[in-house]
């Protein structure tokens, strides 16, 4: 039964009045501003966010985690609601054409600008094109490129993509659970997750696509419990109240044994709640979806910074670098992924009348 004067998140189904992009944009922004500590760290400088969560998380973590758990939920909703071909082709115009542009422009331009070595000697390398590879979001990251940022604390080109790899093994693997129909009914659903739950946290390393790296075991989880509270919509309530208790609970586990038991389904049902139960903040019609622009970006152009001003601190290095990142996201987004996206009903008509045609074809003979 319903309880009174409270909405559930089924409520909310088909509702794009919702906080999401204010919320995966600040996720994206934390992310630089998280990574300014490392890349342009400077002695007796240290963020006073990580301080408050007394090494139970840092902010980056905190805000990848962040975009798992709303990942989780949204993309369970497409594969259950439109299928496998509309969620599959979804995934593919939302991941790689901003990322291919991204890939090619750390190679092509930012790497010859930024190198130390020898033009002939950069574009002749295996190391230069080798990082092409990480374009496709799958197989392990290549971190440098010959000669560029290796005066910088870091010498990665941009170390934030690890986790597209994660996402998009995590959208693989939910495309599979899926396409046996293993999410449409409650019950199996939720025996299913809380099983996979289990095995993944005995036995992480022998997860399937998943279990290679330790390090993905945390955003992986997230990504579990976006698609659990989804799965579970009309049983989770939007209260204030609870809102309330639920922040007090994740706060008081900060330093504490039981942080990762309680903080991620904690953090992820505030979340939602700011999504879809706080004033609407329309930041789409205004701005547009930055976050993954922001994202992507900001690791190089943070890197550029500290090249830059050798004698700067973390605090300019995000105030210069969200200024470029803003610009360049502005544009990702209003060039490149939103036209993609608007040509995605064209690509997914196309796909389907392939399928039809090869079914008519298959009935005749």
């Amino acid at each position: 039964m319903k309880a009174p004067n409270k909405s559930s998140l089924v409520d909310f189904d088909g509702n794009r009045k919702n906080n999401f992009t204010l919320v995966r944009i600040t996720f994206a922004w934390l992310v630089l501003y998280g990574h300014s500590y490392a890349i342009q760290a400077v002695p007796g400088i240290k963020d006073p966010l990580n301080l408050l969560f007394q090494g139970s998380t840092w902010v980056g973590e905190l805000a990848v985690n962040g975009f798992f758990a709303i990942s989780g939920f949204l993309v369970a909703a497409s594969i259950i609601n439109r299928g496998f071909v509309d969620y599959s082709v979804s995934r593919i115009l939302r991941i790689y054409p901003a990322l291919i542009v991204c890939i090619f422009f750390s190679v092509f331009i930012l790497g010859p600008l930024m190198t130390n070595a020898e033009a002939l000697e950069y574009f002749s390398s295996f190391k230069t094109y080798n990082y092409l590879s990480n374009a496709l979001a799958f197989k392990p990251m290549i971190w440098t490129l010959p000669g560029v940022f290796d005066q910088n604390i870091r010498g990665a080109i941009n170390g934030s993509l690890w986790t597209l790899t994660v996402e998009v093994r995590c959208y693989l693997l939910l495309g599979i659970i899926g396409s046996f129909g293993l999410l449409r009914h409650k019950v199996i659903a939720n025996i299913f997750l809380v099983s996979l739950l289990l095995f993944g946290y005995i036995y992480f390393s022998d997860m399937p696509l998943l279990g290679q790296n330790p390090k993905w075991s945390r955003p992986s989880l997230y990504f579990l419990i976006g698609i659990f509270f989804y799965i579970n919509r009309s049983s989770i309530y939007l209260d204030g109240k609870l809102a309330f208790f639920t922040l007090l609970i994740a706060v008081s586990s900060f330093g504490e044994e039981w942080f990762h038991y309680v903080f991620p389904a904690s953090f992820s049902y505030l979340i939602f709640y700011i999504a879809y139960a706080t004033k609407y903040i329309p930041i789409d019609e205004k701005l547009g979806d930055l976050s993954y622009g922001i994202y992507i970006y900001a690791w190089p152009m943070q890197q550029v910074i500290a090249h830059l001003t050798p004698n700067g601190n973390p605090y300019l290095n995000t105030v210069f670098s969200s200024v470029v990142v803003i610009i360049l996201a502005y544009f990702s987004w209003h060039k490149i992924e939103k036209p993609i996206l608007i040509h995605k009903q064209r690509a997914l008509s196309s796909i389907r009348g392939k399928f039809d045609f090869t079914s008519r074809v298959f009935s005749r003979r």
